[in-house]
């Protein structure tokens, strides 16, 4: 049987699979198959399974494509273009999940999913389920509502939005008519969007495990490294969600605070910003060697912002109502510590990379409420993280979460390999992304099943069982709390 997409789809995308001893033989098995879709040509294309059942021998060399037509395909091929063309051989000993914080959810997101991944729509309705019994949340309305008549309006000025900043019509930092801050969506709220994209995240984690390809290593930004934590066996999954609920529920009585997204590293913000940092603003994050982030009052990021342009150094205030991982989060340590002291705490038993440390956490750090309770409010070192990361053996980065805003930061990264573009895998569409996420599934299935997964295949051609609910895809809006891709260098919370 076939995977039903959420949509319409007159040519649907089929995964095509290879594999061979050694490298040699791969390359003419891969020229061989472009000669071969040619002489089919679409009609032939067109009876292709949309999933294939690939077997490899164990230490063959694999390749995979994903394309929607023959010409495509056999072009592709033979270009071995690494955005389409999927190679690489491992046994999956470096496979790290990344697990991003809030800011890039949108309404409908998982959606392709939930019809078509049968373990990932279990995995959610548990947690929807757990946060509606025991929080009083009720998360389903806000991640799949109902299409509304103005639907397809906002659709058509979204994607108006979308074209006009991949055409550089909208300058890098200048007023945008599409972002809607007089109009926030309850998907963006602290107390609903912690807890929610825990739920998707964990749920798509545990889905790719049952497929076959679970992780080698985790990292998680901000509250994403809860969802790291708990995929790691720190607490469970009942636990970690009273844990990030409440963890939203004390962030969202702090007082309004600010960010600021810096092109510079920190030491070229010593002079311009003296008595500023350190002083009111804090260090939030290090994102990369040239991409910093600060935190703190309004007041004090108003007037960094006016001292770097001053200086020349280019900055952009980040969509967020609070300030993350700064001196104004310090108040929430004890009330944190308390919370997690209530939760039984375990040693990973997948290696879990810190936020706090830049390195691979200890056991007496995982199992310390005060370690856990004091990461809000420390800088965030990703970049370390990241150098960590790099320094694996033919590393594979699954980002689970919309688009690819780590991803970017990973392949931005001094320590990226070559073949760093082979290298990262998307699971999910941003919100200004029209690729079906069906497409996305099988590309990451394609993708890892190339670098050593045993994916099982049949989990992805199973029809859903009768009587499942088909959530609606809603159209994706520009977010009033989602700062523009071009300064996608935060993702707090």
């Amino acid at each position: 049987m076939t995977v039903r997409a959420s949509s319409p789809d007159p040519a649907p995308a089929r995964l095509l699979t290879l594999s061979a001893p050694t490298v040699e033989a791969l390359e003419r098995a891969t020229d061989e198959l472009a000669d071969r879709l040619d002489a089919a040509g679409e009609a032939g294309f067109a009876r292709l399974p949309a999933v294939p059942a690939p077997r490899a021998e164990p230490g063959a060399v694999r390749r995979a494509v994903l394309a929607d037509s023959a010409a495509n395909a056999a072009r592709w091929l033979r270009k071995r273009d690494v955005r389409r063309v999927f190679g690489g051989a491992g046994d999956g000993s470096s496979r790290v999940f990344l697990f991003s914080g809030v800011g890039d959810q949108y309404p409908g997101l998982g959606a392709g999913l939930y019809r078509c991944l049968p373990a990932f729509r279990d995995e959610l309705d548990r947690c929807f389920g757990l946060l509606a019994d025991e929080h009083g949340l009720d998360l389903r309305p806000v991640l799949f509502p109902p299409p509304t008549a103005g639907d397809a309006g906002e659709a058509q000025a979204a994607g108006a939005a979308g074209a006009a900043r991949a055409a550089g019509a909208v300058a890098e930092g200048s007023a945008d008519p599409f972002d809607r801050h007089t109009a926030p969506q309850e998907i963006h709220r602290t107390v609903v969007a912690q807890p929610l994209l825990f739920a998707l995240q964990y749920s798509l984690a545990r889905a790719l495990t049952a497929l076959g390809a679970p992780p080698a290593a985790l990292a998680g930004y901000s509250v994403g490294e809860y969802t790291a934590a708990c995929v790691a066996g720190v607490f469970p999954v009942e636990d970690a969600l009273r844990l990030v609920t409440g963890r939203a529920r004390l962030v969202d009585e702090l007082p309004p605070g600010a960010m600021l997204a810096v092109a510079a590293g920190p030491e070229a913000l010593d002079g311009p910003l003296a008595g500023l940092l350190p002083g009111p603003l804090s260090l939030a994050a290090l994102n990369g060697p040239q991409q910093t982030v600060l935190s703190g009052p309004v007041e004090a990021v108003e007037e960094a912002l006016g001292r770097l342009t001053g200086a020349g150094l280019p900055c952009q205030r980040l969509a967020t109502a609070h300030a993350y991982h700064s001196a104004m989060t310090e108040p929430l340590t004890g009330p944190l510590e308390e919370l997690l002291g209530t939760v039984p705490l375990a040693r990973p038993a997948i290696p879990l990379l810190s936020n706090v440390t830049g390195t691979w956490l200890r056991d007496e750090e995982a199992t310390s409420p005060a370690f856990w309770a004091r990461q809000l409010s420390r800088t965030l070192r990703f970049s370390d993280e990241l150098a960590t990361v790099w320094r694996l053996p033919d590393p594979l980065l699954v980002e689970l979460g919309p688009g690819q805003a780590l991803t970017r930061l990973a392949l931005g990264h001094p320590d990226r390999p070559a073949n760093a573009l082979a290298s990262v895998v998307q699971t999910l569409p941003g919100r200004l992304e029209r690729r079906p996420e069906r497409e996305l599934l099988l590309a990451a299935a394609g993708r890892l099943w190339a670098a050593g997964a045993a994916v099982d295949w049949s989990a992805l051609t199973e029809e859903p069982p009768a009587g499942t609910e088909e959530p609606p895809v809603h159209p994706a809006q520009p977010s009033a709390h989602t700062a523009e891709p071009a300064a996608r260098t935060e993702e707090h919370g």
